[in-house]
């Protein structure tokens, strides 16, 4: 059959486009994105994977042999963002990722990114493309009707189409037509609490979730993917359809906490902002929603403190709290002050729960949830609190006044510089120096001011200067964690790994971390929370 040519596509500047080189700064999954992943829009089958497309977190990789994520290919693999409207694994073995700004292309299925504007293909006035395939030799590019052919090697397009070959292979593309998917629900039975009513889904929580897209693979497997980012995996023999969740309820994560698995919260709001637990291992999310939760007010999440059988939430002017075994919720209410009073911390120093706000210092029993006021909570009040550590019967308080120490033995609070024996290194900044975070690397407590990050050893309780702020270039610090030798630093504008033995600063300014609120560092991995969502980076 032949193919009817509307017009050729005049290559102008076409090589230029269509080869530009990713920034390769990485190895591809040594920086891996985890974030709020909104509606599947597209899924592709490869060799081992569904390839499945998302609006917030890029590609998603799914092992259809083992039925288990492995790592999302992202903006932290050189996609330009993580909006994915199409993707398609083509016969060829590479894969082709559309995005709104552009279609990109990789041979290796994961990294080496090359880009072509959609300008180029032939996409104005804000057309993006609904579907990708590809005909054992050219790549298919479907947009409002229109059909695009490109070079199957190079993305160089080649012709705009009226008809399709016969032999084009089509990826998945999203509903936007309200196709009706009853006739394959109702062959199939769905596990884990949900049902199917013709043309969608129903949630356990009993909400409606609209089917977004379908795709079938040649081994009757079949996925499908729905507009709350949930997608179903079944074999068309066992009739059965299993539910997979991928991704947080919050893109701006502020706090995250956890070994094995982190519970993580932010500042997103709207009907799908909760808490979520993500199971590292597994890659499973789990997602707890304020809207389905009894009794729970919606707040934004800043602080996390994961203890015994508990877990706390710090919100606005509330502490939220979930007893892992009983499966229960309950919040305490915080006074109003002066400032928005909102929970940057939380410690537990024996029953009661010691709470940083920027209006001071509060204490409650754990017990009767009462507000307790001592000598302590009155010299801080109206003071902003940035960090609190208890470590070693020690309590240490990093405020915008200075640094303070609270010893549980004798109920004495100190001024840090009267604290300990002054070590000839180190020449103690003001009192007025603002203290903005608290690290800890075996014995040894770390702080954070503009002007430097100093150490306390508690050994022999003697100070010294460790790091100069000409590192950081005298920013303010947001948060910072040290492993040994290996400090990562958060400014407003970078992020800074520094070895104290190496004594070279790494600058990470990449534009897709977006702003730093949260950094937590084992022996080979630095989590991060940000504005985008939650990262993870292979130091080692």
């Amino acid at each position: 059959m032949s193919l009817d040519i509307v017009k050729p596509v005049h290559i102008i500047f076409f090589l230029q486009l269509a080869f530009s080189q990713p920034d390769i700064r990485f190895n591809p999954f040594d920086w891996n994105f985890y974030g709020y992943s909104g509606s599947i829009n597209s899924i592709s089958f490869g060799d081992r994977y569904a390839f499945i497309g998302t609006e917030g977190a890029g590609v998603l990789r799914f092992n259809v042999n083992n039925n288990r994520f492995e790592e999302a290919i992202t903006s932290a693999q050189g996609l330009g963002e993580n909006f994915i409207t199409a993707v398609h694994y083509s016969e060829s073995g590479m894969l082709w990722v559309a995005t709104i700004n552009a279609l990109y292309y990789s041979y290796s299925s994961y990294g080496d990114w090359r880009s072509v504007s959609l300008e180029s293909i032939g996409l104005v006035n804000r057309g993006y493309i609904d579907r990708l395939g590809d005909d054992g030799k050219d790549i298919w590019v479907e947009s409002s009707g229109m059909l695009f052919r490109l070079d199957g090697s190079t993305g160089i397009p080649l012709e705009t189409m009226v008809r399709q070959n016969k032999k084009v292979k089509w990826s998945s593309g999203s509903n936007q037509f309200n196709i009706d998917y009853s006739d394959i629900l109702f062959k199939y039975n769905v596990s884990g609490g949900w049902m199917s009513s013709l043309n969608t889904f129903i949630n356990p929580d009993g909400e409606n979730v609209k089917i977004r897209t379908i795709a079938e693979s040649d081994f009757n497997q079949i996925v499908i993917g729905c507009n709350d980012g949930t997608f179903f995996v079944g074999n068309k023999n066992m009739r059965i359809l299993e539910p997979y969740k991928y991704g947080l309820s919050s893109k701006d994560v502020y706090a995250f906490e956890g070994t094995s698995g982190l519970w993580a919260g932010g500042r997103t709001y709207g009907p799908n902002s909760g808490i979520s637990y993500f199971d590292i291992n597994r890659n499973i999310y789990e997602n707890y929603y304020f809207k389905n939760i009894i009794n729970i007010d919606e707040t934004p999440i800043f602080s996390i403190l994961d203890y015994k059988k508990m877990i706390f939430f710090g919100g606005n002017e509330k502490i939220i709290s979930y007893d892992k075994k009983k499966d229960s919720w309950n919040q305490i209410y915080l006074p109003s002050g002066s400032r928005s009073n909102f929970v940057k911390n939380i410690i537990f120093n024996e029953r009661t729960m010691w709470i940083a706000t920027p209006n001071g210092l509060q204490i409650v029993d754990s017990i009767s949830n009462d507000l307790i006021e001592n000598e302590v909570t009155d010299a801080l009040k109206n003071i902003f609190i940035h960090d609190l550590l208890f470590f070693k019967n020690n309590i240490y308080l990093a405020t915008e006044s200075g640094l303070l120490i609270y010893n549980n033995k004798n109920s004495a609070l100190y001024d840090y510089a009267d604290y300990g024996y002054r070590d000839k290194e180190i020449t103690f900044p003001s009192s007025q120096t603002s203290f903005t975070a608290i690290a800890t690397s075996n014995s040894d407590v770390y702080f954070s001011t503009r002007e430097s990050i100093i150490k306390l050893d508690t050994s022999n309780r003697t100070w010294s200067k460790t790091i100069n702020s000409a590192i950081y270039q005298g920013e303010e610090i947001i948060d910072f964690d040290v492993h040994k030798n290996d400090f990562f630093i958060a400014t407003v504008n970078k992020l800074t790994h520094y070895n104290n033995k190496k004594k070279v600063p790494d600058y990470f300014n990449y534009n897709f971390l977006g702003n730093i609120n949260k950094l937590k560092v084992d022996s080979r991995k630095l989590w991060i929370g940000t504005s985008e969502g939650m990262f993870s980076y292979r130091y080692k």
